[in-house]
């Protein structure tokens, strides 16, 4: 049996890196607000934790534009809510504006929604300082930010293109765990129909999709900002093609292999052993820091001396599945040698300065031009960015209220714990108010030890140092563990005397508080429910898959099928195709954990969404092979496609009313049936035809 090649410590290595980043950008701050009584040095310490927990990592000009912007926001919230702070009345406000201004920037962007996370907190921090000087906490608060990005970006080196390479490298990894589960299916022997392989093809091709998005973003990102080409860049980008030229390799080999008899599985066996262990060698050496040293270069030159050279490849083999293992074994073995020469000289190419600022130039004022209609759009009072600004805002509100009556310390830990809480899904602030409750409960504990037992401010660094450094490697893996970290940490931050256990309980009560009101929030303002968000990702999965089934059936008569435009387009439908089922698959997942569920709906979901993968699986495999298919090279005339793309139609249409007003269809008993598939086909081609209409049909059964 494979082991996953996944190496858990190795898979945490820039995590733990970020988070020691992370403890000396706010324990250094800490100690001598501790040794020496200032107590806006707090800020420093605040300004450097969140300085790096907003970094959205990738290319360095992007990072700087979202961190100084940041610091600049976080300063204006400091002196804003420090002013406001004596007022009840005003420090409410304050709350509520930047609550609702934080949540609508969730509209732009992933780290525009952690920026204004962490500015509705940094100024719900700041309104329970009554006795602050304003101006001088938010000039410590700027220094601290300006430390973490000084240490993420000068003190700790950051390559150019380690990002995209990480980038990459995660794709190969998850293709790696592609093959590896699929061995376990041939070990195991598992017949046809086994829940495994569905498991396998939610969980797999999901997050491959998802890989390949993210490796494309930051190829692009990388790109857009370097003046000319090089050729470690060039690399990377051929590299994430022939990953991408795996992708619907794989998920071919895989619905061949869970067709034949377990018996007969063996001859897989070979190449996704060599899938696995060259792809999880990929990944590693795209991990590594050094590209390649001379004696890794010769050692691998001498372990892939024997990979043919793409003129001296032989005729493909003439069985389909022959075709199939041939083409993906070349194309990992093209992947495993391209990774050991990413560092071979280059010769820049020349670009006019002139043309690439004004490309540059084009290009910023696209983006800010873009962000600005999203913004618009988000401010439409229809729009759910602006209903759950509304809702976080009518929160946050009424916690400051309760906050201010308590004390003006559950001020601060009431409205934190609100605002974290309290998700735009109703399903997923249920899961979050349990793991924030658990995750503060313990962790006060922790504090409370801590602060009993600890009286030395050079100690009691020291032993906050892990709790930060496992607090922010927590926070991309497990709520609960980042939230036992973190309360440690940010307690005895607010503990300006030694030996003060209130400080935690104060924390583990507001944070009951805040989880309450936060869940009360979700089920009374705007109650966002899923079923209405999954009807439309259902839909629209159906409309994409229609496409893509639409575009392969036509094409697949046609003598002419290897044109540039034809291949564009199915690669599009393909992309558009996993990304709306990775989005209706989300939403189906969100509307598992709400609290109440419709039963039957739910299953006729979950049955819709796994019949549609595996047609799409189907789809691939047929426009995988059609390609390489010899029918195409004897038949004399056009085959007629159209009543297979009628009938897919058909079937596809009735299931989107199904997902959007959930009403069957009603069917004559002479309601024709699925065609017969043309006999001029390549019999293995007609067999994959004949799968793509078996899948169609389990779809029809279900709108019946």
């Amino acid at each position: 049996m494979f082991k996953r090649p996944r190496a858990p410590f190795e898979a945490m290595v820039p995590d733990i890196a970020v988070g020691v980043r992370g403890a000396i950008a706010t324990l250094l701050p800490f100690y001598f607000a501790n040794t020496t009584g200032i107590h806006e040095l707090t800020w420093t310490a605040l300004g450097g934790w969140f300085g790096t927990a907003a970094d959205p990592g990738g290319s360095r000009a992007t990072r700087l534009r979202i961190l100084v912007s940041f610091a600049m926001g976080g300063a204006a919230c400091v002196v804003l809510s420090e002013v406001c702070a004596p007022s009840n009345v005003l420090a409410v406000v304050a709350i509520t504006v930047a609550a609702f201004g934080g949540s609508l920037l969730r509209a732009l962007s992933g780290p525009m929604t952690k920026v204004g996370t962490y500015l509705a907190l940094i100024t719900a921090i700041g309104s329970a300082h009554v006795d602050a000087r304003p101006a001088l906490s938010a000039l410590f608060f700027v220094i601290g930010a300006a430390w973490a990005v000084m240490l993420s970006t000068l003190v700790w080196p950051v390559w150019t293109h380690l990002p995209v390479r990480r980038a990459v490298g995660t794709l190969y990894a998850e293709l790696a765990t592609y093959a590896a589960d699929l061995s376990e299916c041939i070990d195991e022997k598992r017949p046809h129909g086994d829940p495994r392989f569905s498991e396998i093809a939610r969980g797999s091709r999901r997050r491959i999709r998802e890989a390949i998005e993210r490796a494309r973003t930051m190829a692009v990102t990388i790109r857009a900002r370097r003046e000319g080409e090089s050729r470690l860049g060039s690399n990377l980008r051929v590299l994430l093609g022939l990953a991408e030229a795996q992708f619907p390799l794989l998920i071919t080999l895989s619905d061949d292999l869970e067709a034949t008899d377990p018996a007969k599985r063996d001859a897989f066996a070979e190449v996704l052993l060599q899938i696995r262990h060259e792809a999880t060698d990929v990944r590693r050496k795209l991990f590594t820091r050094v590209i390649a040293s001379r004696q890794e270069r010769g050692e691998q030159e001498d372990s892939v001396a024997t990979v043919p050279r793409m003129s001296s490849i032989p005729p493909p083999p003439r069985r389909p599945t022959e075709q199939l293992v041939a083409r993906l074994s070349q194309t990992s073995k093209l992947a495993i040698t391209l990774v050991f020469a990413l560092d071979t000289p280059f010769e820049p190419l020349e670009t006019s300065n002139e043309a690439y600022v004004s490309s540059q130039l084009h290009d910023h004022m696209r983006a800010i031009k873009s962000a600005l209609v999203r913004l618009r759009e988000a401010c439409s009072p229809k729009a759910p960015a602006f209903q759950h600004a509304l809702r976080v805002a009518g929160a946050m509100c009424f916690a400051a209220i309760i906050g201010q009556h308590i004390s003006p310390m559950y001020l601060q830990w009431v409205t934190l714990s609100t605002y974290v809480v309290l998700q735009p899904y109703a399903g997923a602030t249920w899961k979050r108010a349990a793991e924030r409750v658990l995750g503060t409960m313990l962790g006060s504990l922790i504090a409370v030890v801590i602060s009993m037992t600890v009286r030395s401010p050079a100690m009691l660094t020291l032993v906050m140092a892990p709790l930060s450094v496992g607090a922010v490697m927590m926070r991309p893996r497990n709520y609960r563990l980042f939230t036992f970290f973190l309360t440690p940490v940010f307690v005895l931050i607010a503990t300006h005397t030694p030996g003060d256990w209130h400080v935690a309980a104060a924390r583990t009560g507001a944070t009951l508080t805040g989880g309450a009101i936060a869940l009360i929030a979700a089920l009374a303002i705007f109650p966002s429910w899923e079923h209405a968000r999954l009807a439309d990702a259902l839909a629209t999965m159906l409309k994409e898959i229609s496409r893509y089934a639409r575009v392969a059936l036509e094409e697949l008569g046609r003598r002419d099928r290897s044109g540039a435009a034809h291949r564009a387009e199915v690669l599009t439908c393909r992309r558009s195709t996993g990304i709306a089922l990775s989005e209706a698959e989300a939403s189906l997942e969100r509307l598992l954990t709400e609290p109440t569920r419709k039963g039957p709906e739910d299953a006729n979901a979950m049955q819709l969404v796994t019949y549609t993968r595996r047609l799409a699986g189907a789809l691939t495999a047929l426009e995988t092979y059609a390609d390489e298919s010899p029918h195409r090279t004897h038949v004399n005339q056009d085959i007629s496609t159209t009543e297979l793309v009628d009938y897919v139609d058909r079937v596809l249409s009735s299931a989107e009313r199904l997902a959007m007003d959930g009403k069957r269809e009603e069917r004559n008993a002479e309601a024709e049936g699925a065609p017969e598939v043309p006999t001029s086909f390549d019999p293995h081609v007609r067999a994959l035809v004949k799968r793509v209409i078996t899948h169609v049909d389990l779809i029809d059964a279900l709108t019946q």
